[in-house]
């Protein structure tokens, strides 16, 4: 038989490298990243947090993400200035605007009905036309959004969506 008894029950402890870990953090990566980067388990990261600062996770999570937080703001704010996709998507998501007109016009008919949808090119000048136009032919217009999204934000929607809707009749 072998000598088992070398290292039995005695594992090598260990590091963490808390500049790294305040890095992840910022980065705003999960304790299941974080353990997999640091080649061990998540209870091992928690355990030396709390041997080293006395407190959980998750407030220390809470302390180091909020730097990163913070930098995605203002790339987010930086972009918007070239870019009408990103602008739009702060102005609908912190500022409650909607892509939704209300335009009224005469029509024998009391509930709405779709007309059509055109698809356009997801510039200013192309979408705005594509309004313009509904707007000329006594329609509401709703852009419904564009192809091309995904969670990557690097991918930018390619066109734009407009939907054409007749009003409905004004009930005086």
């Amino acid at each position: 038989m072998a000598n088992r008894t070398s290292n039995r029950g005695h594992r090598k402890k260990i590091d963490i490298d808390f500049k790294e870990l305040e890095r992840l953090c910022y980065m705003q990566c999960s304790e299941q990243e974080i353990a997999q980067w640091f080649h061990c388990s998540i209870d091992t990261i928690v355990l030396r947090i709390r041997e080293k600062f006395s407190i959980s996770f998750p407030e220390y999570f809470a302390r180091h993400r909020v730097g990163g937080l913070i930098s995605l703001r203002r790339n987010m704010f930086k972009l918007s200035e070239k870019s009408p996709a990103m602008a739009i998507f702060l102005a609908k998501n912190w500022l409650g605007m909607k892509d939704v007109q209300d335009i009224e016009g005469t029509f024998n008919q009391n509930i709405q009905q779709e007309i059509g949808v055109k698809v356009v090119n997801f510039n200013t000048k192309e979408v705005s036309d594509a309004i313009i136009e509904a707007i000329k032919l006594g329609l509401d217009s709703t852009i419904l959004g564009g192809n091309g999204h995904s969670e990557d934000a690097a991918l930018l929607p390619t066109q734009a969506v407009i939907q054409a809707t007749a009003v409905p009749e004004s009930e005086n």
